[in-house]
């Protein structure tokens, strides 16, 4: 036994005297060495018990602290590394069962992927002392203990660890270590428990794929999926995991290892389902059996990804974020507004650097302001239980009519037509077409609201990604969303050298002026088509009357008094249309607008299972009337003559899911695809598993999406793609 502390001595005393009287080895408890001193790591063996029970399990534990930013491995070591393990010294008849495993993590270092801990740690371990053992005598045992350590360098390490238990006087109970009675059950709440008894679990090994499929009516599958294999040889552990979680059947697929060579008659490992901050863990053991592998092109649900929490993720997503929001600058449906800054950015030459800067900040802090608004609701609604996604504000009629209404408001501005003041016809486009700081402001309002239809390639995985995490990591991401929109207005406003890029102010400033208006006219009979195919052409109609309305309100405003009150009326009269049952909500009847392209069906669940079951190659196009990268989409790919041709000769079917009104059964794919809002385009190959296909298409992109054409459709084709 080896000791490291100068309290020797008093222990072997303390010991004597407990050996003399019972009473006082049951108050004294089990005897322990300090934690052992280690070269990064920390390792002790504790009881969870303060006495010893005769005839039953007392549960012990290996803890091992590594220091900060260390780890030692799981039973599985991953790509590297070495598992823990314990050498006992034991009295005769008194046995230890099997170390048990808390669920591991993954330890990623370059390309290399490992399983282990990196914080405190028990490993438990069953003693079993027999019914015959002498009651007056304790238990000493002793164990050693070897670890492997690493962080960028591996460092091997041991100790020699001892235990002294003794039983509880006569007539006391055995109780709980209240030390360590919390961090045990903590332990426990991660070991793997055995997996319910009505899932079925079963693995295949074949075209260089480990695939899992574990199916049961009660498999809860709403969070991060993790599957840790026993067998240190099966798969790749570097490659991602590929995940499927449809009808109550969960797919897991992986790059065989290497070095594999024959599927074993059995595969065992551990199936961890994390929900939020906690997590469930079960032993699995899998039989061959036919699986399906999941695509590699597949994409798995909303918040399945493997370690998607971790700071190197969470930092490439802000990341991706602050480039997604760069990129909305560039996107048509932001650049009406846009314009309206660029004017005020030339006026802006000259000025003191002072009032660049406010306006830099205001702008920014507009956006900023507005995309928390936006965060907070959409994560508020989802928490809620409402089927919405981003741009889900734009479903609704009345929303979209009020934009109506503030587009021609601010083409009449930018046309000459008006000059608005701070009053109530001023409020809105007023603000933002000014030239103080509050006009900065209420511009970065408008080009959020704006830009709420737009999804690029960042953006789309940045708001995937928000939409899976906590309010706190949820919102960070907006912010970086709007700081990224904000971004090149602020690097002006605080480095005015990069003005000097910008034409300079003359008299051509009001001619670019009138023209920035057309574009917002372009925007309001967009708009108008959107409410069109929302609501019908009854709320066309009131758009349009409102806009007569305020139309009528800007002509009286050189009619006196009277012509104030009538002003204010019609403005009025324009609001209360917002209101009308036509504009409330989108009603159920109506019909969604035609769409450009060839032939297609409406989307729907139990249509996509017949075609899939009938084995023909099926197209999914989730759109949205307001979305424009949807529409650029259907008219620069979608309906282009080689795409159609493509879909002919292989026999698609042509799916059309419209989220222009919101949809819950859309909204539920989107989410399991990991996609924040439209558009969303799948593709399953002869009925096979979906494929999904980037945001930004072109004809190409879908030709070789569709694979070669598809031979005849039926039952025999079916049977080919599951094989």
């Amino acid at each position: 036994m080896r000791f490291d502390f100068p309290l020797r001595p008093f222990l072997q005393l303390r010991l004597c005297l407990s050996c003399m009287a019972l009473s006082c080895l049951a108050w004294l408890g089990p005897a322990q060495a300090d934690p052992a001193p280690a070269e990064h790591v920390r390792a002790e063996l504790i009881a969870e018990n303060q006495a010893l029970s005769i005839g039953g399990d007392n549960w012990l534990a290996l803890r091992i602290v590594p220091d900060e930013g260390w780890h030692v491995y799981w039973r599985n070591p991953g790509d590297s590394g070495l598992p823990t393990t314990l050498a006992w010294t034991l009295p005769a008849a008194v046995t230890v069962g099997p170390m048990e495993w808390p669920y591991p993590r993954r330890e990623t270092t370059g390309d290399i992927v490992n399983y282990g801990y990196h914080a405190d740690t028990l490993l438990p371990v069953p003693l079993h002392v027999p019914p015959d053992w002498p009651a007056p005598s304790p238990v000493s045992v002793q164990a050693k203990a070897r670890w492997l350590v690493c962080r960028d360098i591996c460092i091997p390490g041991s100790a020699e660890l001892s235990l002294r238990l003794a039983p509880p006087a006569p007539g006391q109970p055995v109780q709980a270590d209240p030390r360590w009675r919390d961090t045990f059950a903590a332990a426990r709440a991660e070991l793997p428990q055995p997996a319910p008894a009505d899932w079925s679990v079963q693995f295949a090994a074949r075209d260089g794929d480990f695939s899992l499929a574990v199916g049961g009516a009660h498999l809860s599958t709403g969070g991060v999926i993790e599957f840790f294999p026993y067998a240190g040889d099966l798969v790749r552990h570097s490659a991602p995991q590929r995940i499927d979680n449809e009808n109550h059947l969960l797919r897991i697929s992986q790059s065989l290892n290497d070095s594999f060579i024959k599927a074993p008659p059995q595969v065992d490992g551990v199936l961890v389902l994390h929900d939020g901050a906690s997590a469930k863990a079960w032993e699995i053991h899998a039989r061959p059996g036919p699986v399906k592998p999941v695509p590699a092109g597949a994409v798995p649900a909303a918040g399945i990804a493997a370690a998607a929490a971790a700071p190197a993720s969470l930092a490439r997503t802000l990341l991706f974020a602050l480039l997604g929001g760069i990129i909305l600058n560039l996107m048509p449906c932001v650049f009406p507004v846009l314009s309206i800054k660029a004017i005020s950015l030339i006026e802006a030459r000259g000025r003191v650097a002072r009032h660049q800067r406010g306006h830099a900040v205001a702008y920014t802090f507009g956006v900023l302001l507005m995309f928390g608004a936006l965060a907070a609701a959409l994560i508020g609604l989802r928490r809620a239980g409402a089927a919405v996604g981003w741009g889900f504000q734009l479903q609704q009629p009345a929303f979209v009519a009020g934009l109506v209404y503030l587009f021609f408001i601010m083409g009449l501005s930018l046309s000459g037509l008006v000059q608005f003041g701070t009053r109530i016809m001023g409020m809105g486009q007023a603000l933002a077409a000014q030239g103080g700081y509050r006009g900065s402001f209420f511009t970065g309002l408008l080009a959020v609201v704006v830009a709420s239809p737009c999804i690029t390639p960042f953006v789309g995985t940045a708001l995937g990604y928000a939409l899976a995490q906590p309010p706190p990591v949820a919102g960070a991401v907006f912010l970086c969303l709007g700081l990224g929109l904000a971004l090149p207005f602020l690097l002006i406003g605080f480095f005015p050298r990069l003005g000097a890029f910008l034409p300079r102010p003359g008299a051509w400033m009001e001619t670019f002026k009138q023209a920035m208006a057309f574009p917002l006219y372009l925007t309001v009979v967009f708009l108008l088509w959107v409410l069109g195919g929302q609501a019908g052409r009854d709320a066309i109609a009131l758009a349009l009357v409102g806009l007569v309305l305020l139309s009528l309100a800007v002509w009286l405003r050189a009619g006196g008094r009277l012509g104030a009150v009538l002003r204010y009326a019609a403005v009025a009269a324009a609001l209360a249309l917002l209101a009308t049952p036509q504009l409330r909500a989108p009603p159920a009847d109506a019909a969604p607008a035609a769409r450009a392209g060839g032939a297609h069906e409406p989307w729907s669940p139990q249509r996509l299972a017949e075609l899939r079951e009938q084995g023909r190659t099926v197209f999914v196009n989730f759109t949205a009337d307001w979305c424009v990268t949807c529409k650029v989409n259907e008219h620069l790919a979608l309906t282009s003559a080689r795409v159609e041709q493509a879909f002919a000769e292989r026999n698609v079917a042509w799916l059309e899911g419209d989220w222009s009104r919101g949809d819950p059964a859309i909204t539920e794919v989107l989410d399991r695809f990991g996609s924040p809002g439209v558009p969303l385009y799948l593709v399953y190959v002869n009925g096979g598993e979906p494929r999904v296909l980037p945001q930004n298409l072109t004809p190409s992109i879908v030709v070789d999406a569709l694979g070669p054409a598809a031979p005849p459709a039926g039952a025999d084709v079916r049977a080919a793609a599951q094989q």
